[in-house]
C-alpha cells in the first residue's frame, strides 16, 4: 500500500514525543510492506494525494487549503491525533470549557475530520476530551492506540533510589504551577526536573536540562518516585509508562491520558508490556481497514 504521511517534522530524524511515536509506526509499517512517503510542509506538492492512503499526523505547519485539497482529491485519509489540533488552536492547553463546544474553528475542521476513514486517539481520556469538544465525531470510525514505548529500553536496573524526578513539569502545559506547589509543600524532599523550567523552581528542585533519551532509564532508576501533575487533560504522556517500567512509584492525577488505560493504571508491568508491544500492529491493522 502506498501511504503519504503528513508531519511538521521528519519523524526519522527529529526528537520529541510525537516524532518518537510516528517513527515507531512508520518503521513498523515499512516492515509490513507499505511504501511510506513522509511529506513535510517544505516538500509538499499536490501529487502527495495520489496515493492509497493519507495519514495526517502532527501537521500544524500545513495551511487549511492543503486539507481542502485532500478532501477534494478523493483520497482515503485518516487522522493520527497526538493532541487537540486541529480544532483547538492551543493544542495542549485544552481546558475543556463550555465555550470549547462552540469554538469558531469547528466550522472548518469538523467536516474534514468527519470525512476521515479513521480517527486514532492515544487514550480513552484523549477520545473523551475530544468528544466533549466535538460530539459530532462520535460516529466516525476510531481506534484508541497508545503511544509506543519500547519495553526493552525501560526496566528496573536494581540501583539505589532516592528522591523524586519529573520530566517537562517546569513548563505550563505540563502543570508547572501544580508541580512547583507540590515541591514547595515538601521542603525536605529533593526533586530532579528534566527539561526546561519557566519561572523560578523551588529551592528543592534541581534542574538538569534535557537528557538524551538513551539515558532516561538510568535517570528513572536513580529515583524512587516519578511526579507528573498536569492541569489539563493530556492525550497520553509516555513518561508515565517509561517511569513505571523503570520501577518508579508514580504520583499523578486524573489528567494523564496514559492512566486512563486500565493496564497502565494497574501498574502491572506485564500488562503494560503487552499493550506496548501490540500498539504498532494494532495501528496498522486499523489503518489497513480504511481502504
Amino acid at each position: 500500500m502506498r501511504i503519504t504521511w503528513l508531519q511538521d517534522l521528519d519523524p526519522l530524524t527529529e526528537p520529541g514525543g510525537a516524532q518518537l511515536n510516528d517513527r515507531e509506526k512508520i518503521v513498523s509499517g515499512i516492515r509490513r510492506g507499505h511504501d511510506i512517503s513522509i511529506v513535510l510542509p517544505t516538500n509538499y506538492g499536490k501529487g502527495a494525494f495520489n496515493t492509497d492512503l493519507v495519514v495526517v499526523s502532527n501537521a500544524t505547519g500545513f495551511n487549511m487549503q492543503v486539507f481542502r485539497d485532500l478532501q477534494e482529491s478523493g483520497a482515503d485519509y485518516m487522522f493520527f491525533l497526538h493532541d487537540y489540533w486541529p480544532v483547538c488552536k492551543v493544542r495542549l492547553f485544552y481546558p475543556m470549557l463550555a465555550k470549547c463546544k462552540t469554538c469558531y474553528r469547528k466550522e472548518n475542521w469538523v467536516p474534514i475530520l468527519a470525512g476521515a476513514g479513521l480517527l486514532v486517539w492515544l487514550s480513552p481520556l484523549h477520545r473523551k476530551s475530544w468528544l466533549y469538544m466535538c460530539p459530532e465525531l462520535r460516529r466516525v470510525p476510531f481506534a484508541i492506540i497508545p503511544s509506543t514505548v519500547d519495553p526493552e529500553m525501560f526496566y528496573d536496573m536494581k540501583l539505589p533510589r532516592a528522591g523524586n524526578v519529573a520530566v517537562n513539569s517546569g513548563v505550563e502545559f505540563k502543570g508547572r504551577y501544580v508541580f512547583y506547589k507540590y515541591a514547595e509543600d515538601r521542603p525536605r524532599e529533593q526533586f530532579t526536573l528534566v527539561g526546561q523550567a519557566d519561572g523560578r523552581p523551588p529551592q528543592n528542585v534541581k534542574l538538569v536540562g534535557q537528557v538524551a533519551y538513551q539515558g532516561m532509564n538510568a535517570l528513572y532508576n536513580s529515583h524512587e518516585t516519578f511526579v507528573h501533575l498536569p492541569e489539563n487533560p493530556m492525550p497520553f504522556d509516555r513518561t508515565i509508562v517509561e517511569a513505571l517500567l523503570a520501577g518508579c512509584k508514580v504520583v499523578s492525577n486524573k489528567n494523564v491520558g496514559a492512566l486512563s488505560w486500565p493496564e497502565i493504571m494497574s501498574g502491572d508491568k506485564d500488562g503494560i508490556k503487552v499493550l506496548m508491544k501490540s500498539a504498532n500492529s494494532s495501528f496498522w491493522a486499523m489503518a489497513e481497514r480504511v481502504l
